[in-house]
């Protein structure tokens, strides 16, 4: 795989920011006082191993989409090289739900978009 935009790849260590951000938690806990005691058995408690997950969960889904961003803006790409034996590979898929079961001008849609990719192959 190749980059059409290499010089993008090195924002890839952005990927520190949110792990920095996340390491040395800069958020500022605000206390509050209260003397009512029964609105503390209102709250719902979590555990702190469930808090300690989410929060590295969420760490990683903001890594990750960091990480899709960037590479999205390098543009990789496969170099036609790859072909093997002058063969190239193709994925053809066909919508087979409900939908494509109904009748349009030409018969029914599914029959007519298998036709279509059976042209589609021949002309290959």
């Amino acid at each position: 795989m190749n980059f059409q935009n290499p010089t993008f790849l090195w924002a890839l260590l952005l990927l520190a920011i949110p792990l920095i951000i996340h390491l040395f938690n800069f958020r500022r806990y605000k206390k509050v006082l209260f003397s009512n005691v029964a609105m503390l058995k209102e709250i719902q408690t979590e555990s702190r191993k469930t808090r300690q997950i989410r929060k590295w969960l969420i760490l990683a889904a903001r890594m990750l989409a960091l990480a899709a961003l960037v590479l999205a803006f390098a543009r990789p790409y496969i170099p036609q090289g790859g072909l093997q034996n002058g063969r190239q590979l193709i994925s053809l898929y066909l919508d087979n739900s409900q939908s494509m079961s109904a009748e349009g001008e030409n018969g029914q849609l599914f029959e007519n978009a298998k036709n279509t990719a059976r042209e589609i192959l021949q002309n290959l």
